[in-house]
């Protein structure tokens, strides 16, 4: 298939490239920072994402996708009044581009990724943040492209991830810098409970997501998650953490902080787990395979 991603430079996009190219896929990449692109993708399409969306409807004409992978998106856990027009821009603007676009080239299937934190309190909708407002407000704006012109979507809505190059500023990287000197690290009571899925087991995912959506019939959509075998407390992920490298173990301040706002203490179960998937890589090989490398810096710009 010809398959267009966009996020191309973000975590999960710089692991299912490599995946999809294996597979003998054609792929066409939509990234804000295509100089972050691996230097062996230089012959893969590429365009960077604009304010007005030229370059996605370009991208879209010159290459005619099959199926578009939708992962760009701007990820805040709590946002700033300065932060809304990003917000906005990332997660609900050029998702509607990228949908214009494909009409007018003529491809009806998108695979996209949403978030289990548009399920406060296991809720059909509720969503936990503003990030989670605009994944949903996202997915309204597709359902008029699904009616009216027969689109197939089919949005795959994910937990926590995680994997050995992972960039991000999130928990692993901060408990890896304590584990390697850095400071306790202050941290809730810690009774909440979470999916984290390893990055492989994503792509594993989305691959069998685009065979689904390129199979679909006209107009159908479907929801999946791809959670973790099962869900762990946070407690329980640090004691794993520190047994896949007991020589090194993270310090931890358990209660320092409070409970955040609307703090998630159950994963969202409310849908079907993606036909023809399940996670491959358990939680204890994960965090051994994580605790390998050493903790990158810069985060990237782009998150699933």
């Amino acid at each position: 298939m010809k398959l267009l991603v966009t996020g191309a430079s973000g975590f999960l996009g710089r692991h299912l490239i490599p995946a999809l190219l294996s597979g003998g896929h054609a792929v066409a990449c939509l990234t804000r920072n295509p100089s972050a692109l691996p230097a062996t993708w230089s012959a893969l399409p590429t365009a960077a994402a604009d304010k007005d969306g030229k370059s996605i409807r370009q991208l879209c004409s010159d290459f005619q996708p099959d199926v578009v992978i939708h992962l760009a998106a701007l990820y805040l856990s709590e946002h700033r009044y300065e932060d809304i027009g990003s917000l906005i821009d990332a997660n609900v603007t050029l998702g509607v581009q990228l949908l214009e676009a494909m009409r007018e080239s003529g491809c009806r299937a998108m695979v996209w990724t949403g978030t289990s934190w548009q399920h406060y309190d296991d809720a059909d909708y509720r969503p936990v943040n503003l990030y989670a407002a605009t994944k949903q407000a996202f997915s309204t704006l597709a359902e008029y492209y699904r009616d009216a012109e027969g689109f197939r979507l089919l949005e795959l809505h994910l937990y926590d991830s995680y994997g050995e190059d992972d960039l991000r500023p999130r928990l692993l990287n901060q408990l890896q810098t304590s584990a390697l000197g850095g400071a306790p690290l202050a941290m809730s009571p810690g009774e909440q409970l979470l999916h984290l899925v390893h990055v492989d087991d994503l792509v594993a995912g989305l691959t069998t997501a685009c065979r689904l959506a390129a199979d679909m019939a006209a107009g159908e959509r479907r929801i999946h998650r791809l959670p973790s075998a099962t869900a762990v407390s946070l407690r329980e992920l640090v004691d794993h953490f520190n047994q896949a490298d007991p020589a090194h173990p993270a310090r931890v301040d358990w209660g320092a902080r409070p409970y955040r706002r609307r703090e998630v203490f159950q994963p969202w179960e409310g849908a079907t787990v993606l036909p023809g998937w399940r996670p491959a890589i358990d939680l204890q090989s994960g965090l051994a395979r994580f605790r390998g490398r050493v903790t990158p810096s810069n985060p990237p710009l782009e998150h699933p």
